[in-house]
C-alpha cells in the first residue's frame, strides 16, 4: 500500500471550502476512540477508514456531499476497493448513507436524528453504568478524577486534545466496565455518530467547562458507591450534551442559512 498524506477536501471528496483538517488533533481522537480495536498492522481498508472517518468528523461541511471512492483511492493512493469497503463500514457506523443508483454520501443529520442518537445514548450508557459500578476499581475513578482537575486547570488554554482525552476515557471506562458484549458493540457503533457531535461542541469552551462539572458529579457519587445517583447524574449529562448541540449547532446553522 503507498501511504500518501491525509486527505485534503476538494471537489468529489469532502468539505472542498473548509479548511484542511488539524492531523495532530484528529489522529489523537481516532487513536482515543478506536485505538484498542486496531490490529498490529492495518490493512488497506483499516487505512482507507481512518482517513475517510477523520474527515468526515471533522469537516465543518453542513450540506449533503458525494464522496468520490475514485477520488479517495487517488489521494490515498490505494485501490478503490478498499476505499469502496471502508466507505461501507463507514455505511454501518450511520456516517455515510449508500444510494444503489448515485453511490455514497455523506450524511446529513437532523434535529429529530441528534433525539433519537442522544436518547438512546442516554438509555444504554445509564445500563452500562449500573452494570460496570460494582466492577469499577476506585483507583481508576481517582486516576479519572485527577485528570478531570487537571484538564480543568487548563481550561483558559482550550485543552481540547487533553478535554476529549479525558471525556472518551470516562465514558469508555464505564461502557467497557460493564462486560455485556453486545451493549458494548451498540454503543460503539452509536459513538460514531455522537463522537461528531461531541468534537464539534469543543469548539465552544463553556461546553467543556459544563461537561468537566458533570464529569465530576458521576465520579463521585460512583465512589460514595451511590449508583442510582450516578445513574442520574450520568442520565442528566447526556440530556445537557444533546440540548448543546441542538442549540450551538443546529441554532447556528439556522442563523447562519
Amino acid at each position: 500500500m503507498k501511504a500518501k498524506s491525509s486527505v485534503e477536501p476538494e471537489e468529489g471528496s469532502i468539505n472542498s471550502n473548509a479548511h484542511v483538517i488539524d492531523e495532530n488533533l484528529s489522529a489523537e481522537v481516532f487513536e482515543l476512540l478506536w485505538g484498542h480495536d486496531r490490529i498490529a498492522i492495518p490493512t488497506a481498508v483499516d487505512y482507507a477508514y481512518e482517513q475517510i472517518w477523520k474527515q468526515l468528523v471533522f469537516s465543518n461541511e453542513r450540506k449533503e456531499q458525494r464522496l468520490s471512492d475514485v477520488t479517495f483511492a487517488e489521494k490515498l493512493g490505494v485501490s478503490r476497493t478498499p476505499v469502496r469497503q471502508s466507505l461501507e463500514r463507514l455505511v454501518q457506523d450511520g456516517l455515510v448513507r449508500s444510494d444503489p443508483r448515485r453511490g455514497f454520501w455523506t450524511r446529513v443529520f437532523t434535529v429529530q436524528d441528534i433525539h433519537e442518537i442522544y436518547d438512546l445514548r442516554s438509555a444504554l450508557e445509564v445500563l452500562a453504568l449500573r452494570l460496570a459500578a460494582p466492577r469499577l476499581d476506585p483507583e481508576d475513578l481517582r486516576s479519572q478524577l485527577n485528570l478531570l482537575y487537571n484538564v480543568r486547570d487548563q481550561l483558559d488554554q482550550r485543552p481540547i486534545s487533553l478535554f476529549l482525552q479525558c471525556d472518551f476515557r470516562l465514558h469508555t471506562l464505564l461502557i467497557r466496565a460493564s462486560g455485556n458484549s453486545r451493549l458494548i458493540n451498540y454503543l460503539s457503533t452509536l459513538r460514531s455518530q455522537f463522537s461528531m457531535f461531541q468534537i464539534k461542541d469543543t469548539m465552544y469552551p463553556q461546553r467543556m467547562e459544563a461537561a468537566l462539572d458533570d464529569h465530576e458529579k458521576i465520579l463521585l457519587a460512583l465512589l460514595e458507591e451511590n449508583i442510582d445517583k450516578a445513574a442520574g447524574f450520568l442520565a442528566e449529562h447526556i440530556a445537557h450534551a444533546k440540548a448543546h448541540v441542538l442549540a450551538d449547532i443546529f441554532e447556528e446553522q439556522e442563523t447562519s442559512s
